[in-house]
């Protein structure tokens, strides 16, 4: 049987193992009570007693409302179990999982054996750093904003006295060095040019075609795309209504509240949309796949456009970049940078242009044209 004890000054507290269940043995008063939790024995309900109602008891029995050696001993690794049991039921069943996978291959393989109050800011800055030298930007603030929200979890409930993330630089301002021009073309978001977009639709078929049509001309996401029904459709109306996502065969939410939109129907995609119609593949689903199912995943045409690309001879990026390349075009076009942001259903247009600023160029000859017409009334010519 499996004994585990706490005591704090005069309070001792056993959690005992007895047919499968927790027990806890305790005096109060002089009398000895031992009582069934009721709750089994498993890693979760463990971490149940030692993190909350051991404590709780205690303070009760003590009077005590702050117990330190409690926060003194708890684990990160025994926290962010916890943590990632209540984050489930906040978040899209693939995102929870990418992100606990994160934290067992990012985090808890260099913390899992850390008090959570003995984290300091430099244990953090020598972690960053570290993940700085293997990965790119994007992806060190992304493992740093999981453990950053699990600290912030900590903080708010009083386990730590502050995040020390607070005190660790962002890894966007950590000093790099400049890229020229021609180094740009490296970052992540890379439209396609006018003549690769030719390239494209020219050297692809069926279904690709058009989901490749489709993310030019309105910026959807391929899982927004492939969940897409003739329902979805309001020829009528020239709108497509966008509130569902599909990923490994799950159709659920979008990925964020401001990502539930309607995105407008442009003239050249209409007729294409009705041209997929006309094919008859399914009365419910606009995209089928060979199985005559809907698709499990985007990930086929993710593996396809990769092809293309190669067989093309076209620098391989990945196919997101046709999102990119719908906005980045029309806002150099000119079209309100606002309708832009809402096909995009992003949640304001700060993060539209924070994006895709730096894409938005002018053409030469009218950015030439307008400097002849520059005369600023402050210079006094002779």
């Amino acid at each position: 049987m499996s004994i585990i004890k706490f005591v704090y000054d005069d309070v001792k507290i056993i959690i005992r193992e007895r047919n499968n269940n927790y027990y806890l043995d305790f005096k109060h008063n002089d009398k000895r009570i031992r009582k069934s939790t009721g709750l089994k024995v498993n890693d979760s309900n463990l971490q149940e007693l030692k993190l909350t109602i051991i404590p709780e008891l205690i303070k009760a029995l003590s009077g005590n409302k702050e117990i330190e050696y409690f926060k003194k001993d708890i684990l990160l690794d025994d926290f962010a179990t916890k943590f990632f049991n209540l984050y489930q039921s906040t978040v899209r069943t693939h995102i929870y999982k990418a992100n606990k996978q994160i934290y067992q291959a990012q985090i808890k393989s260099i913390f899992k054996d850390y008090p959570l109050v003995n984290i300091k800011p430099f244990h953090l800055e020598e972690w960053q750093n570290n993940l700085i030298n293997k990965y790119s930007i994007h992806t060190v603030i992304r493992y740093r904003s999981i453990f950053n929200i699990i600290l912030d979890k900590a903080f708010n409930n009083d386990i730590i006295k502050i995040n020390p993330f607070s005190k660790v630089k962002y890894p966007s301002t950590i000093k790099k060095d400049f890229k020229k021009l021609n180094q740009l073309e490296d970052e992540e978001i890379y439209p396609f040019n006018k003549d690769e977009i030719l390239q494209i639709l020219n050297n692809c078929d069926k279904n690709l075609y058009y989901v490749i049509y489709i993310m030019l001309t309105t910026g959807m996401r391929q899982g927004e795309i492939i969940s897409l029904t003739w329902k979805d459709i309001d020829f009528d109306k020239k709108r497509i209504a966008v509130d569902k996502t599909t990923y490994r065969g799950v159709v659920g939410n979008v990925k964020t509240q401001s990502s539930v939109r309607y995105v407008d129907i442009i003239p050249v995609l209409e007729i294409k949309l009705k041209e997929l119609q006309q094919l008859n593949i399914s009365d419910t689903y606009l995209f089928i796949s060979n199985y005559k199912k809907p698709y499990f995943s985007h990930i086929i045409f993710t593996r396809r456009f990769k092809s293309l690309l190669e067989k093309l001879n076209i620098k391989d990026r990945s196919m997101y970049n046709l999102r990119h390349t719908f906005a980045s075009n029309m806002i150099t076009e000119g079209f309100n940078i606002l309708w832009v942001s809402r096909m995009l259903g992003h949640k304001d247009i700060s993060i539209t242009m924070k994006v895709y600023s730096r894409f938005i160029v002018e053409d030469d000859k009218k950015r030439i044209e307008l400097l002849i017409n520059i005369s600023p009334n402050f210079i006094i010519f002779n």
